[in-house]
């Protein structure tokens, strides 16, 4: 079984869309049963849902997305310790 940090990692970076079939079953049924993994997954979609429509609502360069990435990145790395 998958542990949380394992979870919210895979869920942070996408990854999870790359598992095979077993591993996905495990992340899905982590979720299930974790109701704080399942706040974190549902989080993070939202906030990629929102950051969609704010690049589509401003047209922001390249450059200052992949700034934006790399800042959300560094904080999600930093909450793990």
């Amino acid at each position: 079984m998958l542990k949380c940090r394992q979870v919210t990692r895979l869920a942070a970076t996408d990854d999870y869309m790359e598992l095979g079939f077993l591993k996905k079953a495990e992340f899905k049924l982590h979720l299930l049963m974790c109701s704080h993994c399942q706040r974190y997954f549902s989080q993070i979609i939202s906030m990629g849902k929102e950051a969609r429509v704010a690049s589509k609502n401003h047209e922001a360069d390249a450059k200052q997305l992949i700034r934006m990435e790399d800042n959300i990145m560094e904080g999600l790395n930093g909450s793990e310790n």
